[in-house]
């Protein structure tokens, strides 16, 4: 009992670990001022690298966890209408983040850390743009939406290749070998 006990508290340190990770690059990537060509309200998704780390390190349930503090965050730092979009991404990302890694645990397939990351952008996209037609009760903004999706694809290739990056340094700590 005393082993898993020790396993709870080192798992939800790791937890703590990357959700501070997650916020402190969610603020720092909304300090930036928007760019000229980029598409307005387009951000890189930073945040989301400690999301999927946290997925593929630790659990499924651990980057749940991640999206529901990361979501918390904007609704206390932007507001509620920003923490619907922030929900409704992550939501959407995290629910194909968890379809492929289960998938490749059943079949024993390993996928790309850039195509994860590029599936998660798109599908953070389209869950943004879901939550503004919801939200605006319109869908005016789907013609937004291929946009989003090349940005998707570009800022999933980057996280993707930041993920890549870190992946193996992450997963030479002690914490993560249990579980990565």
């Amino acid at each position: 009992m005393k082993n898993k006990r020790k396993s709870v508290a080192e798992r939800t340190a790791i937890d703590g670990i990357l959700a501070a990770v997650a916020l402190v690059l969610s603020f720092l990537e909304n300090m930036l001022p928007d760019v000229a060509f980029l598409p307005p309200g387009a951000k890189l998704g930073l945040a989301n690298v400690a999301v999927m780390l946290a997925v593929l390190a630790v659990g499924i349930g651990d980057g749940f966890i991640l999206v529901l503090i990361k979501s918390g965050f904007v609704f206390l730092t932007r507001g509620a209408s920003s923490f619907f979009m922030s929900i409704s991404g992550g939501l959407f990302s995290f629910a194909v983040l968890a379809l492929i890694v289960i998938i490749a645990k059943k079949s024993d397939k390993a996928f790309s850390y850039i195509f994860v990351s590029v599936c998660c952008a798109l599908m953070h996209n389209i869950g943004q743009t879901v939550a503004v037609s919801i939200y605006m009760g319109t869908n005016l903004i789907n013609a937004y939406l291929p946009v989003l999706l090349v940005f998707g694809i570009l800022s999933g290739i980057i996280t993707g290749v930041i993920l890549k990056t870190v992946m193996p340094a992450v997963l030479k700590i002690n914490f993560f070998k249990d579980w990565g």
